[in-house]
């Protein structure tokens, strides 16, 4: 069984699958997502001591820490090396726009080597978590560069911090409206969306200057929100990134 992990800043999504057709392997109860400073620590997720794993691959944002932590993981658990994803000028039938491509982060990569598998077609793919970052496919696998903006949460806190009467509760929900806030709570929540919308908006509109009829990708923590409130065909893939590790590292 292949362990693949997707980790990030603050929380780290794994999946189990199988070799055979590289399909998700239910298990009972089974979360998929553990907080990364357990794994900074080298702290087994109980659940992990049960799995037959015999070979581990992951993307990795969070830093050495977590690098380490997770190494030290396996190497307890007996399941071997783990297969850190990297990025490369070509991949997959994806070309980097990069010039320099050890700048690009590689959950990035990963979600746009994975929407091009998908979809053959451009693509603007939105990984929607703290950060959201904005990734431009055109056509032909060539990606043109991209933005990152502060994700929902990480504004929202911004405000939290920051202001002394902006302290509101988050009432974000699926299909939730986006007309003008008549309180301080509407106001922000319905902004901080507003804000991601006009963000992919504006790159939507960009992207089909240079390529024509771009998809919508949606991953990430809030892409199930944001899928429900944008004007856009969108298509909502959760496990995007962890779907490009079986490109990146076959």
């Amino acid at each position: 069984m292949i362990l693949e992990l997707d980790l990030g800043n603050t929380r780290s999504k794994w999946r189990l699958l199988s070799p055979a057709g590289a399909t998700p392997v239910g298990i009972p109860g089974h979360a998929g997502v553990v907080e990364t400073q357990s794994l900074r620590v080298g702290a087994v997720p109980a659940m992990w001591r049960e799995l037959p794993v015999t070979r581990v691959r992951a993307a990795n944002v969070a830093g050495s820490e977590a690098a380490t932590g997770l190494c030290a993981i396996a190497e307890e658990l007996g399941w071997g090396s783990v297969e850190f994803a990297r990025v490369e000028s070509q991949c997959a039938g994806v070309t980097c726009g990069y010039r320099d491509v050890s700048r690009l982060g590689v959950d990035r990569w990963l979600a746009v080597i994975a929407a091009h598998q998908h979809f053959q077609r451009p693509c603007l793919v939105a990984d929607c978590g703290s950060a959201v970052t904005l990734d431009l496919l055109g056509a032909g696998g060539q990606h043109l560069g991209g933005y990152i903006v502060p994700g929902l949460g990480l504004m929202r806190r911004a405000l939290f911090r920051d202001t002394d009467a902006v302290k509101v509760p988050d009432t974000l929900e699926a299909g939730m409206s986006l007309d003008a806030g008549c309180d301080t709570t509407a106001a922000v929540n319905r902004g901080l969306v507003l804000m991601v919308l006009g963000a992919i908006d504006e790159a939507m509109g960009r992207l089909a200057v240079k390529a024509p009829a771009p998809l919508l990708v949606l991953t990430g923590g809030d892409g199930a929100l944001l899928a429900s409130l944008t004007r856009h065909r969108a298509e909502l893939r959760p496990d995007l990134v962890l779907d490009g590790l079986a490109l990146s590292n076959p």
